[in-house]
């Protein structure tokens, strides 16, 4: 039987494109300018060397050029942008920029950027919204000599030297959605980025426990664009009359669609046993609190924190017993359906696969499923390929 979870639709992931679709000539509304990133990435790392693209969008093309300085708002020294002023073309609707990452590794921890507009525009355009993002930093402590002893006992056990896999490690992902009204998967979509994995306090010289850091399996920016979508972004969620205690909550820590916010998640672990195959599985909880096997990701969410304590200085109160999903707690929104066995029954036409991972010289691979919450029929295959450090 299949488990359909509240508030599991999304109506509003595709509202903030609706002023880019099609306008006719006799068009008189407000002439948007949308930022978005491309293929949703929200985060950058410091060690980064392909910049993010800011994909710039407007409502209605315009009869002459329009050139666009843009501001970059957060600690500086950190990246800049390329490409800014900009220009669309006249009759053109599209353009785009890029954020370039300075490799200064000057960053302790995950800073919040906002990118607004700094020029005069025409009368009647604006900016729809400023662009946030997120850059963290890429770097780990330096491997203690028993660490080193640990990979160097790893290494002699299976011939794998499992110390290329420490550090920023690029990894490409192969992920699979599904298709809800036709009920079958969607075509894959391939992204990549790094991860910083570093050995687990866990680890044994029998026994290496890897830890991720950063960016766990490549799909940080998938989770929180999921999470998004299912609270802020969400129209139904964020309806003040039917769920008062949702707007309540926004409204008592300050979080919105606008709101800046640093979303990280790590995942530790991780055992590599000397016959290369890897176990990476673990506890969690579904939205009814009851025990499930997941991959235990573990989330820092500055919206949650404000919450918790909000919560437990009585600043915010719900009123309703039934509010289950009120709240900005990542684990509750996603990643929090079982996956030791197939729960939506799709078989052979969805998107269930066991857990498996392997390591060897040339890769280390995790195959896996997540219930995203908004593919609320099925999982989410996600197949994670990690390329050794030279």
């Amino acid at each position: 039987m299949k488990k359909i979870f509240l508030f599991c639709y999304i109506t509003a992931a595709l509202l903030s494109l609706a002023g880019c679709e099609e306008t006719g000539n006799d068009f008189t509304g407000t002439n948007y300018i949308y930022l978005e990133t491309k293929d949703g990435k929200t985060t950058l790392f410091e060690t980064d060397s392909e910049p993010l693209t800011v994909e710039v969008m407007l409502t209605k093309a315009l009869e002459e050029d329009l050139q666009i300085t843009f501001e970059l708002a957060g600690p500086e020294g950190v990246v800049e942008l390329s490409g800014n002023p900009l220009t669309i073309k006249a009759g053109e609707k599209t353009a785009s920029f890029s954020v370039v990452s300075l490799n200064a590794n000057v960053l302790e921890s995950s800073a919040t950027y906002r990118i607004g507009i700094s020029s005069l525009l025409p009368e009647g355009v604006q900016l729809k919204e400023p662009l946030q993002f997120v850059v963290s930093p890429m770097t780990s402590e330096a491997l203690t000599d028993e660490q080193k002893a640990i990979l160097d006992a790893y290494k002699t056990a299976s011939g794998v030297d499992l110390a290329k896999y420490i550090g920023a490690v690029n990894v490409s992902v192969e992920y699979v959605g599904f298709d809800n009204e036709n009920e079958v998967p969607l075509d894959p979509v391939t992204f990549t980025g790094k991860t910083l994995i570093t050995l687990s306090e866990s680890s044994t010289s029998e026994l290496p426990v890897l830890k991720m850091l950063s960016n766990p399996m490549g799909i940080q920016d998938k989770m929180y664009a999921t999470l998004r979508a299912m609270t802020v972004e969400n129209s139904d969620w964020c309806d003040a009359e039917y769920y008062p205690d949702n707007t309540g909550l926004m409204n008592a820590i300050n979080w919105n669609a606008e709101s800046q916010e640093v979303f990280s998640m790590s995942l530790d672990g991780i055992k590599v046993n000397s016959d290369k195959t890897i176990e990476f599985l673990g506890a969690g909880a579904d939205q009814y609190g009851d025990e499930i096997v997941i991959v235990p990701f573990e989330y820092d969410f500055t919206a949650f924190e404000r919450e918790k304590k909000a919560v437990a200085d009585g600043t915010f109160v719900k009123q309703e017993e039934y509010a289950f999903d009120c709240t900005a707690n990542p684990a509750y929104h996603v990643n929090n359906t079982t996956i030791e066995y197939d729960y939506c029954e799709y078989g052979e036409e969805g998107n269930y696969v066991e857990a498996s991972a392997s390591v060897s010289d040339e890769s280390m691979i995790f195959t896996f499923c997540v219930y995203m919450c908004n593919n609320d029929y099925d999982y989410t295959r996600i197949v994670a390929t990690y390329t050794p450090n030279n």
